[in-house]
């Protein structure tokens, strides 16, 4: 019985590097979609409001 070497083709070492490469950007996008609450608040909380309010007491 003839035992096969097992050596890492290109397309193994190429389909490894590209996983890897888009858990990372997986996880970049799920790190930002968690935080979107609280910038939502953030931005609602600091929305820009009118210095005065114009009306007949306010000269």
């Amino acid at each position: 019985m003839v035992k096969k070497k097992k050596y890492f083709s290109f397309f193994g070492i190429l389909a490894a590097t590209v996983n890897k490469k888009l858990e990372s950007l997986n996880c970049m996008i799920l790190s930002v979609l968690s935080k979107a609450p609280a910038i939502t608040k953030i931005l609602l909380h600091k929305q820009l409001k009118p210095m005065k309010l114009y009306s007949t007491n306010n000269i």
